[in-house]
């Protein structure tokens, strides 16, 4: 039974979280590469091999060095990281590493330092989890990730699920057919709005839409908006000076996820195009992955049967 729009609230869930900075992390994405990764000549393979997905990054080499570097992406300076990586397979001999290296600007040509992860010469007949935290310099605007063998070594070792995690920061869940127009996003209740994690649900029904999502920085900031669910941006990190607008095209599938570095005064969400009235019903599949959803149709008190939401278009 469809809800008539006065008893529907804003469906918002309150989590923890930490966000995972590097672009194509799981290293799904890609046709011959995978996107947003630079690789050696010789020694570097995208695998057939996974942890998560159905693809890793591969060193084989014999007496030889190789490389994988993920594209750069934005710091912020004196914060900690955490670096890591799943491994798997044998380092023989010579050195492996997981290395970050900190760049003094976002198209990464100004070095300053990195730091390094040892993968020690042995079997990894299982996936290991390889981590540690390090802090970025003061002088810190950008990192970049390499799995590397940088002298002569021999091995094979697969490499999946990269990240550079931030703090934990509130992770807000908001369904977008359940909020009024123009919608204010709560800041996260810290010092600055950094590595925001509000995610807007499509979920009901994919078609496309154009979103506009206004900003007012109270300095320079950066924004991006990220679709974690299919690992695409939808808008890639642009500068924010003042308060500016972007229309953003999209098709309504996975989420839309607004992510700010820099201190903001607030974010609204608006569309510019009215939607189409409807009411859909949405099936989220087993219990193992319905129950987000129930908990955020709890919330919105648009609970029903299991797997199953009902919401009305406005």
């Amino acid at each position: 039974m469809a809800l008539k729009p006065e008893e529907i609230a804003p469906g918002i869930v309150l989590s923890y979280d930490r966000l995972n900075r590097i672009p194509n992390y799981s290293v799904e994405s890609g046709v011959e590469w995978p996107d947003d990764w630079h690789h050696s000549e010789t020694g570097a393979y995208w695998a057939n091999v996974a942890r998560t997905g159905f693809k890793s990054l591969l060193l084989d080499v014999s007496d030889s060095v190789a490389d994988w570097r993920c594209k750069a992406f934005q710091v912020l300076p004196n914060k900690t990281y955490t670096l890591q990586a799943w491994i798997k397979g044998t380092a023989y001999s010579g050195e492996f590493f997981l290395t970050i290296r900190w760049w003094r600007d976002l198209a990464a040509t100004d070095f300053i330092s990195e730091d390094n992860i040892p993968i020690a010469i042995g079997n990894y007949e299982d996936w290991t989890l390889f981590s540690n935290d390090f802090t970025a310099p003061s002088e810190a605007v950008a990192a970049d990730v390499m799995f590397r063998c940088p002298t002569n070594s021999t091995g094979k070792l697969y490499a999946d699920d990269f990240a550079v995690l931030t703090e934990p920061v509130p992770q807000y869940r908001i369904t977008i057919e359940n909020i009024q127009y123009p919608f204010q996003v709560p800041l996260n209740p810290v010092e600055t709005y950094s590595h925001a994690a509000t995610y807007f649900l499509e979920g009901i029904q994919f078609y496309p839409l154009t979103v506009r999502l206004t900003i007012k920085a109270r300095e320079t900031a950066y924004v991006e908006v990220f679709d974690a669910d299919h690992e695409r941006f939808l808008l890639p990190q642009t500068e924010v000076e003042g308060e500016m607008s972007f229309d953003i095209a999209w098709d309504g599938g996975g989420v839309f996820e607004p992510r700010v570095i820099g201190d903001l005064e607030y974010i609204i969400i608006d569309f510019p195009v009215e939607k189409p009235i409807e009411v859909k019903p949405i099936n989220f599949g087993t219990g193992i992955v319905v129950w987000p959803y129930q908990l955020l149709a709890f919330f919105s008190g648009l609970a029903t049967s299991f797997g199953a939401v009902y919401a009305i278009r406005k």
